[in-house]
């Protein structure tokens, strides 16, 4: 008999009654919890955060060796033959027979460092018997963080510039241990895409590839490469680039071949293709074309909508293909500003309160989960309430009951951890800095997450906050049926409360809210999701949900939304409606978990 471990539940009382599912109209009394001592601002501790140096000399290697930098990605590289017998040997980690498992599972190790990314992409599978050995496999055999390694190497040698480089690169590139590797990769492919003057033989080699993942690397690699001041920046590569994309048969590759065509050439002949390709992208890429469509149509923008069936975006598809028609020759696309606001990820924060499960889930542009962290290990997440993600490609997270921020790489790891009183929503500033609404407090760190200034409430109701584009910041209390304020303003500044406090819906549940304008605000209420006026006091919009616990405006016009509790006892789900109330796009939790916040970047 297989052996599967059994969760056990750990009672969180006051987190089962600060979450209650709100059904309808009938409001909900949330206790008010007070912490021994107040902790005013935030005090850091900071785990040995492992730099490229560090992480190179762990394996021996150095950052100015090129020759043993190539030599570590050849021998992490495996053969068709080879991945097919690693294949073979993880897939007996789910045997049914016992010993055949505990024999896998030393088979595997024979085959050293190239093990180690077949094995991390066997943790993540679906049968808890192989991802439970692959984690014990790794643990005996990543003697030096691989992760690590594999993306110092690449930045060392995209320095470096050693010829053989971009094939050792592009070799390893289908076995990278983990998306943040592969982008590590690719980044260095564009650094190298240039040799002696002409497009590197090895990119050129790769757009034929049998691996999809190198032949879209080698198509962004020669576009975005050399010099950056030109529009065309590697004269010979740019029609084999074209040929090889316009016979590519995977979707998302040649969607990225001509994303990349389009931006760094700004030749129109790439819209209309990219046009075309509508009804078939994945739900990630339509979101980046369309934004790009908004952005370059203004306020004469046609009525199209990129609605949930395979109909709606063939009728989006011809719409804007019609208007491209109408404006391409007037248009001046060389001087046009694209500012993109949506990479086509987003991450969605799921609980179990019953178990006390908690886990961030990261959905690529493919909508496949690309990063999910936090519900086992040691490094559990406690109750989150908000997750952005920084510039260095971790994730800052607020746990509320664990009374911190966390700053956390792709594995789940904590590098960071900041004391703050109950977080519940985090806002990054563009300088590096970050706002921070907690149950009693609104809080601006610097860069350095030293305060600029601090606002308390000591009444600890506050239920949600923004900062808005004006830097001011917008905060929403508890609703406690006595028609007091509930919506307080306080300045970017200082922190003093602004303005007079309003008193607007019923607002409770935890929740991340948002901002459409300077005075305009996206609230959850008990039974619906709501956009306010700030100078009006009226409503704007809505769109009837009860237990939303998470809103997001998003550039296309579109809110997203996600659940505290999705219907009568069904698994949990964020969606995406239009202005009209239409669910154009919809997410359903793979673990039965609640999808209480969903943030698109």
């Amino acid at each position: 008999m297989r052996r599967h471990g059994m969760l056990f539940a750990v009672a969180l009382p006051l987190a089962a009654l600060l979450l209650i599912p709100v059904r309808g109209d009938d409001p909900i009394p949330v206790p008010i919890k007070r912490p021994a001592r107040p902790i005013a601002g935030g005090t850091i501790t900071t785990n040995t955060q492992l730099t490229d140096e560090s992480a190179l000399k762990e394996a021996g290697l150095s950052a100015t060796e090129a020759g043993p930098l190539i030599d570590y990605l050849k021998q992490r590289t495996l053969t068709e033959e080879d991945q097919h017998k690693i294949g073979e040997v993880i897939a007996r980690f789910g045997a049914d027979d016992f010993e055949e498992r505990v024999q896998a599972t030393a088979e595997v190790e024979k085959f050293g460092p190239a093990a180690i990314g077949p094995l991390k992409t066997a943790e993540k599978n679906a049968d808890a018997e192989v991802a439970y050995r692959a984690r014990h496999a790794l643990k005996r055999m990543e003697k030096v963080p691989h992760s690590r390694v594999a993306i110092a190497t690449a930045r060392a040698l995209a320095k470096l510039k050693p010829s053989g480089a971009a094939a050792a690169l592009l070799g390893f590139l289908p076995l990278a241990d983990s998306d943040e590797v592969a982008e590590e990769i690719q980044v260095a492919l564009v650094a190298l895409a240039l040799h002696d003057g002409k497009a590197e033989p090895a990119l050129v080699k790769a757009l034929d590839d049998k691996s999809v993942l190198c032949r879209s690397a080698a198509y962004v690699a020669l576009i975005e490469g050399g010099p950056a001041t030109e529009r065309i920046r590697i004269k010979d590569a740019f029609p084999l680039v074209k040929a090889a994309v316009a016979k590519e048969p995977d979707v998302d590759a040649r969607f990225r071949g001509l994303w990349a065509l389009m931006l760094t050439s700004r030749e129109k002949e790439f819209v209309p293709a990219l046009i075309d390709m509508i009804p078939k992208l994945p739900r990630g890429r339509i979101w980046q074309l369309e934004e790009f469509l908004l952005q370059m149509a203004g306020d004469g923008k046609p009525n199209a909508r990129f609605g949930k069936s395979e109909e709606s975006l063939t009728k989006a598809k011809d719409t804007w293909a019609g208007w491209w028609k109408g404006k391409a020759d007037g248009f001046d696309l060389v001087a046009f500003t694209f500012t993109p606001r949506i990479t086509g990820y987003t991450d969605i924060i799921e609980q179990d309160l019953n178990f006390a499960r908690f886990q961030l889930v990261t959905l690529g542009p493919d909508q496949k989960e690309k990063v999910k962290l936090g519900s086992d290990g040691v490094n559990q997440l406690t109750y989150p309430t908000d997750v952005k993600k920084l510039p260095n490609g971790n994730y800052i997270i607020a746990e509320q009951n664990a009374n911190r921020l966390t700053e956390r790489d792709s594995t789940g790891r904590i590098v960071k951890s900041t004391s703050v009183n109950f977080p519940l929503n985090i806002d990054l500033m563009s300088d590096g800095g970050m706002v921070v609404v907690s149950r009693n407090q609104v809080v601006q760190y610097d860069k350095n997450m030293k305060q600029v200034w601090l606002y308390t409430r000591q009444q600890y109701d506050i239920m949600g906050g923004h900062r808005m584009p004006n830097g001011d910041v917008v905060f929403i209390t508890q609703f406690n049926g006595n028609n007091q304020p509930n919506v307080f303003r306080v300045g970017a500044k200082d922190g003093k409360e602004v303005g007079k406090p309003l008193t607007l819906g019923r607002f409770q549940q935890y929740q991340s809210i948002d901002s459409v304008s300077d005075d305009k605000i996206l609230v959850c209420e008990s039974n619906r999701v709501v956009e306010y006026d700030l100078k009006t006091s009226k409503e704007v919009w809505k769109y009837d949900a009860n237990n939303a616990s998470s809103c997001q405006r998003l550039p296309n016009g579109n809110t997203l939304i996600g659940f505290m509790h999705y219907g009568n006892g069904s698994s949990g789900r964020a969606i995406e409606v239009d202005p009209s109330g239409e669910v154009v796009w919809e997410y359903k939790s793979k673990d039965g978990l609640q999808a209480i916040r969903a943030v698109r970047r």
